[in-house]
């Protein structure tokens, strides 16, 4: 009964250490993700022209990639990426950007548009993901 115990005892010992090396294996080949900062912060004011107060946003953003080429090819095409950004942020309306499910879909949009012109420019989209890193909006 003893023996029994034992080799039982072994084989389940034998078992964990396999499935954890495999388990191991297969968290390495997963690419781990990396933030990436556009530096300097964006400021661009936004709203209608015909009003004499000026309205400004700030806001900094990191892009999350899973590669170092996806950081050199965001680089490569920093001017266009802030463009693009500085563009759509001027865009927005007092009333798009005073709810947090605004600022919400404005992330969104931003993400899909750096996304786009990734592609175009490079034949990948490079970014898996893009966040605020602070958000201010001036009225």
């Amino acid at each position: 009964m003893i023996r029994l115990i034992c080799t039982s005892l072994s084989f389940i010992c034998l078992l964990a250490v396999f499935s954890a090396s495999v388990y191991a294996e297969e968290e390495a080949d997963l690419p781990k993700p990396q933030y990436y900062t556009l530096r300097p912060s964006f400021v661009a004011n936004f709203g209608e022209s015909s009003t004499k107060r000026l309205k400004f946003i700030k806001a900094d953003v990191s892009v999350r990639v899973f590669s170092e080429d996806a950081i050199s090819a965001i680089m490569g095409h920093d001017a266009l990426v802030r463009h693009q950004v500085v563009m759509i942020l001027s865009a927005q309306t007092e009333e798009s950007l005073a709810t947090s499910s605004g600022q919400e879909l404005l992330r969104q949009d931003i993400l899909e548009k750096v996304k786009a012109v990734l592609k175009e420019e490079t034949g990948k989209e490079q970014v898996d993901e893009l966040l605020f890193t602070s958000f201010v909006v001036q009225r």
